[in-house]
């Protein structure tokens, strides 16, 4: 899965240190091509997390637990643009005003 199969949580997880629910967004895609629908999709996909959240349905996966803290983890392949700076800059400010935190870093290369 990926930032592209929009309807789907690519993983989740508990950071049990924190009890924080983490859900992660994996992003392969390069960002010379297609700027706009890379941006677009991570939208749509970044949306649909923050509906999963806010309407409880994490709560059909864990029906025992409750959640000190939500955090959406991006992880990219490649380096993404300037213009996917600025939408993640955003991004992290409006999830803030929500209650939930997000990240994005960029993978690390194997060896």
């Amino acid at each position: 899965m990926s930032v592209k199969d929009a309807d789907k949580i690519d993983a989740i997880g508990i950071e049990e240190d924190t009890n924080t629910l983490v859900f992660l967004i994996a992003d392969p895609y390069q960002w010379v091509i297609q700027e706009y629908e890379h941006l677009k999709a991570f939208q749509t996909k970044i949306n649909n997390y923050v509906h999963f959240i806010e309407s409880g349905q994490y709560k059909e996966k864990y029906p025992d637990r409750s959640f000190d803290g939500f955090r959406i983890e991006a992880v990219f392949s490649y380096k993404w643009s300037d213009a996917g700076e600025s939408f993640f800059a955003a991004g992290k400010k409006q999830l803030a005003e929500r209650g939930i935190d997000f990240t994005y870093t960029l993978r690390e290369a194997k060896k």
